[in-house]
């Protein structure tokens, strides 16, 4: 085999993440794409080496024989190129702070606040990264995150912050006409908005709420909460909002929420860095004053 017919290096990605992972939904968060991208370019590598890499119908995603002898050497490859790559990297400066966040996160709390840090702290340019998966940090490009900590990785400092609340928003239109939302059981009505990379929030709340017979990922699926609520918003369906992250649009009225029932998110939002770096003045700026707003937030329950 020459080089021109080694397969794509898409479904080489793919495989290495659920092998990795265990989980196609986890790869397809990692990777930013849809769960059934990641099984079609997985389904293409097989087709193109000739030999089936993973066990159909099993969940967690369990390797053949073949794959199991595969993934060592594609990810040590995979691996090979992370290393060279960060070694190409500039290192940053002292005096600039990157902030990986989640992107509803930003949009909706840290940068209305971020003006009052840069006001103390005006040696430090700040740059955000904002993110779409909002559990994994990059330690490689960016010195400190705020996350949801779905999972906690070895080598890294994580402060739990608070914990967000989950409840159905929606535009105050679907509360009247023939199919009213006045019961969770209301919900089959209508269309349920929901985030991809996190199934298991509405899944939970219907639970909680003793609806079985819904299913959410049959409906419209976004990349962050902060679309689902523009979309619940214009009166497309029933968002679930990650609460605080909708309170102007509830206090303005243009969203509401239908029912009284709220399920309290399992994981925690943290500060997240590296170990090393945990002690870096930059780093321990930026913590206190994160929790510092955190402790001023009314509609935040500070973790203790």
């Amino acid at each position: 085999m020459s080089r021109k017919d080694l397969p794509s290096l898409r479904g080489l990605r793919a495989f290495e993440s659920v092998a990795r992972t265990g989980r196609f939904r986890d790869a397809a968060a990692e990777l930013n794409v849809t769960r059934s991208a990641i099984s079609h370019q997985i389904r293409s590598l097989e087709q193109a080496i000739g030999v089936a890499l993973f066990e159909r119908g099993t969940r967690p995603a369990q390797l053949t024989d073949a794959g199991r002898s595969y993934f060592p050497a594609v990810r040590e490859a995979f691996d090979t190129l992370e290393r060279s790559t960060r070694a190409l990297t500039p290192v940053r400066s002292a005096d600039e702070l990157v902030i990986q966040v989640y992107v509803t996160v930003a949009l909706k709390w840290l940068i209305p606040r971020l003006y009052d840090f840069e006001q103390r702290h005006p040696e430090l340019r700040v740059r955000l990264s904002t993110s779409y998966v909002d559990w994994d940090f990059d330690r490689d490009h960016a010195d400190v995150g705020l996350i949801l900590a779905r999972r906690k990785e070895p080598g890294l400092h994580y402060r739990a912050l608070f914990r967000s609340v989950l409840a159905p928003v929606c535009s105050p239109s679907l509360l009247s006409g023939d199919h009213t939302l006045a019961t969770p059981a209301d919900l089959k009505n209508h269309t349920i908005l929901h985030v991809y990379t996190a199934e298991e929030d509405w899944r939970s709340w219907l639970d909680k709420a003793g609806v079985h017979d819904i299913t959410p990922s049959d409906r419209i699926a976004f990349d962050s909460y902060i679309l689902s609520q523009q979309a619940a918003e214009n009166g497309q369906g029933v968002a679930m909002t990650l609460g605080p992250f909708a309170r102007d649009e509830l206090r303005s009225g243009r969203l509401v929420e239908p029912f009284d029932l709220k399920l309290p998110h399992q994981h925690h939002w943290e500060l997240v860095c590296a170990e090393e770096d945990r002690d870096e003045p930059k780093i321990r700026l930026f913590e206190n004053w994160l929790c510092e707003q955190v402790r001023l937030d009314p509609e935040i329950e500070e973790h203790s």
